[in-house]
């Protein structure tokens, strides 16, 4: 038999929620009459949950401030034994002093707790819109972005929200935060000189400076300084801060290469996401100010041109701990040998991935759009609008103030097909869009087809064939580059955001697509194979109404058209039975790809790289 005291059961029998307060909230007031002793009560309140935080020796001596004897004697002066003879001031002298050691103690259990936590560095070329949370530089960080970039913005608020440490390293693209800020140099220069860094680690060189995004023209130099910079400064400075806790999470082969080489040698954790099979070699003798010999048995050599080159892709997926895909069918795509007739996934990169699966280090997390991009929060549409609105209403006017802003012909009747992804012919399937997009308005009057996308670099070939076959077709086909405005209202008013994708890892425009009330056409490869379904209608005669768009197989104008006409059948129905469907298809949008599940994937990882031990 063992003898305690009250306020030992709770920890001998582990219940650290028992404790209750004698009194009741609306009764303190009445018991105490002086508001010194009321504030001193409702601070010792307020410390419980930071308390049970904390663990069982200061939840113990939170506990022991709560026992009612301590505040009777701030208002039961004429008690018998009145330890402190009588006197209320000398009672709550006592109670304040050790209420103060106890906030105290608390502080400094915080602040160790903090600093043992596992803090994760991303580190990607390029990044969308920033949260606040990640310091006052944030708000001058932002641009549109493809996937990549949303993916990283999203993941940073997301674990900001969370409480975890998050840093971000990325490119210094002066120009571009300038004139998407709206501000000259002089006042860069002084946000940069009196705003510190943070959370956000830009890195800086005149080599990218004026660029508008991280591939710019040559992206050899590019990679080669931005790899440096991370090796010598970021990641060390980073690390110091949390004591040497520290994750990796590189972004595409730009973030590979010579940092993850370097991570892997001295010990930490990497997790590469794989967002596109493209890799680049970086002559060594241009990485000059990285140790290479240090890193060199962990380094993917190639030659090229006659000279010993860095593959960055393949050597960071031969470094990471895990890599990840976004999407399991490319995945599939690439371990299967599929493409082994074209030049699209080099035998390095085929080849480290295929050794990662086999060793069961790969995992895949579908990339999941903001809740900002949602439609009611869209700030380009001239009519926001929810899965719950007026659909047909709110896309019609949207349509009408595309058709004005881009020179469409203005019918508000018109089935408008919108082409947003990038004008890439090894993978976009650009080139099946030109020879089909005049035929197929020729044989359906009802259409239009609006491309809105930039080029590869600084290709001009596609823009201007594409501008060509608009200006001969009257107002029926447009072509505009990339604006991030005009695009989020190309989503609203579309009936069909539609590709031709060679090959996919993951693609965003579907998903875009769907959440805007529209559905989405592609070729039936990688991420739209694990995104799209085929629109199935119950009173056609399937089981239920399911399918959130239309898939095409063969990469040429007769799969891309077969695609097209599938889509505009169910646009021409009645809007009594195509609102149903967008609804649906909108409401099914939200749940799949929802940012919270996403952001959650990527914690496991994490704290599958942190030895099974939570971040927080």
């Amino acid at each position: 038999i063992d003898f305690v005291l009250p306020s030992e059961v709770p920890r001998l029998y582990n219940l650290s929620d028992c404790a209750e307060w004698v009194e009741e909230r609306e009764a303190a007031e009445r018991v105490f009459s002086d508001p010194a002793g009321l504030a001193l009560f409702k601070e010792i309140e307020e410390m419980g949950t930071r308390a049970r935080k904390a663990g069982w020796d200061l939840l113990t001596r939170w506990r022991y401030l709560t026992q009612l004897d301590h505040l009777k004697y701030l208002t039961d002066l004429e008690a018998r034994e009145h330890p402190y003879n009588g006197s209320a001031g000398h009672a709550a002298y006592i109670l304040t002093r050790k209420v103060e050691n106890l906030r105290m103690s608390l502080m400094r259990f915080e602040v160790l707790k903090r600093a043992e936590r596992t803090a994760v560095l991303i580190i990607s070329p390029e990044t969308g819109r920033l949260p606040e949370g990640m310091g006052k530089l944030a708000r001058f960080i932002s641009g549109k972005s493809g996937g990549q970039g949303e993916v990283v913005s999203a993941l940073c608020e997301g674990l900001l929200e969370r409480g975890i440490h998050v840093h971000l390293a990325t490119l210094n693209l002066k120009k571009r935060f300038q004139q998407e800020s709206q501000i000259d140099e002089e006042e860069w220069k002084a946000i940069r000189y009196n705003i510190p860094a943070e959370r956000i680690h830009l890195v800086s060189s005149a080599i990218f400076a004026n660029k508008m995004h991280a591939y710019e023209g040559d992206p050899i130099p590019t990679a080669a300084e931005f790899q440096r910079q991370i090796v010598n400064y970021i990641i060390k400075d980073v690390r110091a801060r949390h004591e040497g806790r520290l994750i990796i999470h590189s972004h595409d082969w730009m973030a590979g290469g010579a940092i993850t080489a370097y991570a892997r040698a001295t010990n930490l954790p990497v997790l590469h996401t794989v967002h596109n099979v493209f890799t680049a070699h970086i002559p060594l003798n241009i990485m000059e100010g990285i140790d290479l010999n240090q890193l060199y048995e962990n380094l993917f050599i190639t030659i090229e041109g006659g000279r010993l080159c860095l593959d960055c892709q393949a050597t960071a997926i031969k470094n990471a701990t895990l890599i990840n895909f976004v999407g399991e069918r490319f995945l599939e795509e690439i371990v299967n040998d599929y493409f082994w007739d074209r030049p699209i996934i080099p035998p390095s990169v085929r080849q480290e991935v295929k050794v990662k699966y086999y060793n069961d280090a790969v995992r895949t997390v579908i990339n999941a759009p903001s809740p900002t991009m949602y439609p009611e929060n869209c700030p380009f549409l001239v009519k926001k609008f929810g899965p719950d609105d007026d659909i047909l209403e709110a896309k019609r006017q949207n349509l009408i103030a595309f058709q004005r802003k881009t020179g469409l012909v203005e019918d508000p009747q018109a089935i408008l097909f919108f082409w947003p992804s990038r004008l890439d012919p090894s993978q976009k399937g650009v080139e099946l869009l030109e020879a089909v997009a005049q035929p197929f308005c020729s044989a359906h009057p009802e259409v239009q087809i609006a491309i809105v996308a930039d080029g590869v670099g600084n290709d001009e070939y596609h823009k201007e064939i594409l501008g060509r076959i608009a200006y001969s077709s009257k107002g029926r086909i447009v072509y505009y580059p990339f604006s991030e405005s005009l695009s989020m209202l190309g989503y609203g008013a579309a009936h069909d955001v539609f590709g031709a994708s060679l090959y996919e890892p993951c693609g965003q425009i579907d998903q875009i697509a769907n959440l805007f009330g529209a559905t989405a056409t592609n070729r039936d490869t990688g991420g739209y194979h694990d995104k799209i379904t085929e629109l199935q209608l119950k009173i056609d005669g399937a089981p239920q109404d399911m399918g959130n768009g239309f898939l095409f197989r063969d990469y040429d104008t007769g799969g891309l058209w077969y695609g097209l006409e599938k889509s505009l059948a169910f646009h021409l129905r009645p809007p009594e039975v195509r609102e149903p469907q967008l609804r649906r298809i909108m409401k099914e949008a939200r749940i799949r790809y929802d940012l919270n599940s996403m952001i959650a994937a990527y914690i496991r990882i994490y704290e599958w790289l942190n030895g099974n031990k939570p971040l927080i």
